[in-house]
């Protein structure tokens, strides 16, 4: 009895408990030596996530909500901003409406061939340095880009850009979270994505200031610097502001740990409690964190096929010719079948015309600010519905505003059932790359959200170019393909394992 009583004694001397992961009680280090020893309160060690709420919600996490909105605002400009760039470019190039598609879906290309490779970096070298060195790559090319008096060529450096820029389109979320507590995430990514519709709202916005003004640099005889040229560096400065920022913050410190770096991840949070409260974690007696736990278990990975992209490149291009019929109610495929019979009733050469109408610009506008609009509401309905039921809805509403557009004739009508045709699938996506930050392992979550992403892009890609090979010889046709693509997204995500208590 006496030599059991000593064994048990031992035993309890020298085990330590770990506590529950979602307590604020530290977790201690087991100790596997036989030999006897008191804890110290160096040898304990704290979850991550309750290391961000002993520092609380502050300096670091604005910071890193400006930064990830404008590199997200970036990947917009630097996309859909070419809805507008084809129109203004097309007597410069010379453009058919196919190769206006293939102009447009450059990037969208650029992006989908680099985006796994760019996957596997971010969780291999880290996010920081890749979002950095990717941005800045994607800005030096959209710049040469200005310069390019040739359509192949300036296609090709339309295609660099969103291979450069890849990284941002999907590492952005990833980066963004893991400065957030679980409870925070999805409303903090949703805000995040605010700043895509202001993207929506800052193109047509500056396009209009820009585009007013009539003048021309001759620089050869064959080539001219015209103010389109100049909206592609305004597209480009929030991803070269974000740059600068991001040299101040830290490396996301769960990518470290769960890389094994623990002593540079213990100086990433250091940083961020000295940039939020002016103290070191030594002041909030903490001294080491937990090595991240790398899960075997396979989650769910959440795709989403997109029709919002592919339509939308081509919003500003539809309204400009809706603009230039306005004073006759007509549906959109009534209007652009007589856009057609008005060049092939005639056999004279005409002076190229590359005006875009102020109707556009404002309903460019509208567009961008309802996008805006449509991220705030999706704040305030995400947590009463969940997200399924929000996807559902969206997805619902789109379809059947999709299904109006062959029927109506009023102009206003017309806006507002497009601009909800194209924004409510749009604003599911920071939905959907919220799901996937919360749902996958740290060191799978870059890839995870590239997998995802990387079918939105192609669809972008796919989209683009059908409207540009089918609008004018299929319109209706080409409209119903989208809205039962967006009907058959609502069929899909009511099968997504992602209710409300997720």
């Amino acid at each position: 009895m006496d030599i059991q009583k000593t064994v048990n004694d031992e035993t309890n001397q020298n085990t330590e408990f770990q506590t529950n992961r979602n307590s604020n009680l530290p977790v201690v280090i087991p100790v596997i030596t036989g030999v006897k020893s008191d804890a110290t309160e160096t040898e304990v060690c704290h979850e991550y996530e309750d290391v961000l709420d002993i520092i609380g919600f502050g300096k670091t996490q604005w910071i890193v909500l400006f930064t990830s909105g404008l590199l997200l605002m970036m990947v917009i400009n630097e996309t859909m901003g070419m809805s507008i760039i084809t129109i203004a470019s097309q007597c410069d190039f010379s453009t058919t409406s196919q190769e206006k598609g293939l102009l447009g879906a450059a990037a969208f290309i650029g992006i989908l061939c680099t985006s796994y490779f760019a996957a596997y970096l971010c969780d291999t070298i880290g996010r920081r340095p890749l979002l950095i060195y990717t941005t800045l790559c994607g800005n030096i090319c959209s710049f040469a880009s200005i310069f390019v008096p040739f359509y192949s060529l300036f296609v090709f450096l339309r295609f660099l850009v969103g291979a450069c820029i890849a990284g941002a389109s999907f590492i952005t979320y990833a980066y963004l979270g893991e400065f957030y507590v679980t409870r925070h995430r999805p409303v903090v990514i949703n805000y995040a994505c605010l700043f895509v519709g202001l993207s929506v709202a800052y193109v047509p916005a500056v396009a209009w200031l820009v585009l007013s003004m009539d003048w021309s640099f001759a620089i050869t005889e064959t080539f001219q610097f015209r103010p389109w040229r100049l909206l592609i560096l305004f597209n480009a400065l929030p991803g070269f502001i974000a740059v600068l920022v991001m040299f101040a913050l830290p490396e996301s410190p769960k990518i470290l740990m769960s890389m094994g770096k623990q002593k540079e991840a213990f100086e990433a949070v250091n940083k961020i409690a000295k940039m939020n409260t002016g103290q070191t974690l030594e002041d909030f007696k903490v001294y080491r964190l937990c090595q991240e736990t790398l899960s075997d278990n396979d989650k769910i990975l959440l795709t989403s096929k997109s029709a919002n992209s592919g339509m939308g490149l081509w919003y500003p291009e539809i309204q400009n010719r809706l603009g230039m019929k306005a004073t006759t109610p007509m549906t959109i495929c009534q209007v652009i079948d007589s856009f057609i019979d008005q060049q092939n009733s005639t056999e004279i050469s005409q002076i190229c015309d590359d005006t875009i109408t102020t109707k556009s610009y404002i309903d460019s506008l509208t567009f961008g600010l309802s996008f805006t609009a449509g991220y705030f509401v999706l704040g305030f309905i995400l947590k009463p519905f969940g997200r399924k039921l929000t996807m559902v809805m969206a997805f619902g509403i789109a379809a059947f505003c999709g299904f109006l557009l062959h029927w109506l004739h009023n102009p206003i009508a017309i806006v507002v059932c497009f601009i909800l045709f194209l924004i409510l699938p749009g604003v599911c996506i920071s939905v959907l790359s919220g799901a996937v930050v919360d749902l996958v392992p740290t060191h799978l979550r870059g890839k995870a959200v590239c997998v995802c992403l990387m079918l939105g892009r192609l669809g972008s890609i796919i989209g683009s170019n059908m409207v540009g090979a089918f609008l004018e010889s299929y319109c209706n046709a080409t409209f119903s393909l989208f809205y039962v693509l967006v009907l058959a997204c609502a069929g899909l995500a009511m099968l997504l394992p992602i209710g409300r208590k997720s």
